[in-house]
């Protein structure tokens, strides 16, 4: 029987994916990019710092609140050839400076223009459990992590580089992701964005994660692996938005992650290239 902090752990571990359908298909820069093109005077205030009435009434038409719930099918940990389908919730939410993002966290947007945004956010940084490793081998603790990040909008792509530092346990070390996307309104009702991302981690990252130690390896019959730092992946994506109505929409996404260099040469990595995919329903008010 599951345990409820098994649980958490499952639904905590859906969440990386999920954000591919919210952030990407509801970015920030890209309302914000929607905004300028139609008032660009508008824009070049902002741009400056001086905002007018008209641009705070903007900024408040950007505020949203978006909830659901989806499938993800995911590998039990990175480099992992068993799959299992986690249940994941999904939320968007956006009020003035503050908002709350699956994938994203709970943050403050510091910059926030028609073409940039920066903030600082608190995100969850995903481990994994003793029993989806083998046997000797102790999991990776999830952790709570402090991110910082600066997207961009031009030409109707949206970049964005974030990092990520564990702070619960300054043990799962840092990420440092940097990511593209490319939202295409196919429809009125049908949003596509295809998107390519590429994380590196530091060695304390590396080492938690996909190190093997001295007593593991006695244990586990695994060589003694301690990985330096470098890139840890990169995951192409396609995301999909269709609006069924003004409220409810239906999100899922599909992609494939690579493992790179110090992480796909450890001892627990079974499958290189792994398949990713989710669905869902979400709701706005």
């Amino acid at each position: 029987m599951t345990s409820p902090n098994s649980l958490i752990r499952r639904i905590a571990t859906g969440t990386w994916l999920a954000a591919t359908a919210l952030t990407i298909a509801f970015p920030d820069a890209a309302q914000a990019g929607s905004a300028a093109k139609k008032d660009p005077a508008s824009a070049a205030v902002l741009a400056s710092g001086a905002e007018t009435k008209k641009d705070a009434e903007t900024k408040k038409d950007d505020d949203h609140w978006t909830v659901g719930a989806g499938a993800a099918w995911t590998p039990k940990f990175k480099g992992s050839d068993d799959y299992e389908i986690e249940p994941v919730p999904l939320v968007d939410v956006k009020y003035g400076r503050f908002f709350a993002r699956t994938g994203d966290g709970i943050g403050v947007n510091v910059l926030q223009t028609p073409v940039f945004a920066a903030g600082v956010a608190v995100n969850w940084m995903r481990g994994y459990d003793d029993d989806d490793v083998p046997d000797g081998v102790e999991g990776a603790d999830d952790a709570l992590g402090a991110r910082l990040f600066l997207s961009a909008r031009f030409n109707g792509a949206v970049a964005t580089l974030e990092a990520t530092q564990g702070v619960s346990d300054t043990d799962r070390g840092m990420t440092v992701g940097v990511g593209l996307a490319y939202p295409v309104h196919a429809t009125d009702r049908l949003t596509l964005t295809p998107s390519l991302g590429v994380t590196w981690a530091n060695e304390k990252f590396m080492d938690g994660y996909f190190g093997i130690d001295g007593a593991e390896a006695s244990s586990s019959g695994l060589r003694s692996y301690a990985p330096g730092s470098g890139f840890r992946d990169v995951t192409l994506r396609l995301s999909a938005r269709y609006r069924v109505t003004d409220s409810l929409s239906a999100v899922g996404s599909i992609g494939v992650s690579h493992l790179l260099d110090e992480a796909a040469n450890s001892p627990l990595v079974e499958e290189r290239t792994q398949p990713l995919g989710l669905i869902g329903l979400t709701y706005s008010f």
